[in-house]
């Protein structure tokens, strides 16, 4: 039976990082001198690791031409997580990320300047803008889900982005946009679970297979706490922010103040059993955001210890296997 529940183990839980090519990463140590290019380091991160999540797709469109190259580079039972592009998430992106068709568009209509540097707004773009938009980020993102890699593709939304009926119907937008593959919200404002909220945001994502993504972050006032509702058949997944709080009151702090974190093994180890009631699900992601320098690999490393999977036979300080 022990063996069953390891075997359950490994099938169900994969465990990653929220970057592999963070600069801070690349310093670090964790890649050996021979990892010089990105296929070398993408080879060996898959070698210990068994999904990542990509978020340049976040500041970009993703090239197909990449997307095949990290098929070639990465063992067949390897996963991609894609984080969806700034605009479909209300934040705002740099003119020079839209293609250019777009970028002629805005700048014919005078709504936004030439200027590379702008930002624009989802509410800058027309209907038909979006929609065309939104199709040309996902159409990349299928092959991946075409070719069974795709472990999820997550909408992480504003901390200014509330509850709203309005935004209930937004993920149901997003459902018809993106077909069958399996997705994933992220929200980062407490107003979702506020009583009486919560339901129907649970219960909107249920009626999309839409993934809740869990986080841990600072509990500073607006952060949307611990809670894990399994919302999604396809399988559920966790965030690990670190828990930086000065970083995050500080709004002038860079993305590595907020995100520089290193996490104790008690700290990892609050999340076990809650894992472990996750597992309900069909599969479960646990995604390391914590990334400046090689914490966020440390600590996806001493979670897989935790839960009894295999670590490549790197070395680092023991810790019990907590299932």
């Amino acid at each position: 039976m022990l063996e069953a529940a390891i075997a359950d183990i490994r099938e169900k839980i994969r465990v990653g990082t929220c970057s592999w090519t963070d600069k801070t990463l690349l310093k670090s140590g964790f890649y050996p001198p021979s990892a010089t290019t990105p296929a070398s380091r993408l080879a060996h991160y898959s070698g210990i690791f068994s999904t990542v999540e990509v978020d340049s797709t976040y500041y970009a469109l993703p090239d197909p031409g990449n997307i095949f190259r990290w098929l070639a580079g990465t063992p067949k039972n390897f996963t991609f997580g894609v984080k969806a592009f700034s605009v479909f998430t209300f934040h705002r992106a740099k003119l020079a990320s839209l293609p250019p068709w777009l970028r002629e568009e805005l700048g014919s209509r005078g709504g936004v300047p030439r200027d590379a540097s702008a930002l624009v707004r989802r509410e800058d773009l027309t209907s038909a803008q979006r929609k065309r938009l939104f199709e040309e980020f996902v159409s990349p993102v299928r092959i991946l889900h075409d070719s069974g890699r795709l472990a999820y593709l997550l909408f992480q939304f504003p901390p200014y982005w509330k509850f709203s009926r309005e935004g209930l119907v937004y993920f149901r937008r997003l459902r018809e946009e993106s077909g069958p593959m399996p997705l994933a919200v992220e929200v980062r404002n407490n107003s979702w679970f506020a009583p009486g909220n919560d339901e129907k945001f649970i219960k909107a994502l249920e009626a999309e297979n839409i993934a809740y993504a869990a986080v841990d972050e600072p509990d500073i006032g607006w952060t949307v706490g611990t809670a894990w509702p399994i919302t999604a058949e396809w399988g559920t997944l966790a965030r690990f922010h670190g828990r930086n709080s000065a970083g995050w009151r500080n709004r002038r702090a860079s993305v590595y103040e907020r995100f520089d974190y290193e996490y104790s093994p008690s700290e990892l180890e609050e999340w076990v059993f809650r894992i472990k009631d996750a597992m309900k699900a069909k599969i479960v992601y646990l995604m390391y955001n914590n990334c400046v320098g090689d914490k966020a690999v440390n600590a996806a490393l001493t979670m897989m210890e935790m839960l009894g999977l295999p670590t490549a036979g790197l070395r680092f300080p023991r810790q019990k296997n907590l299932l």
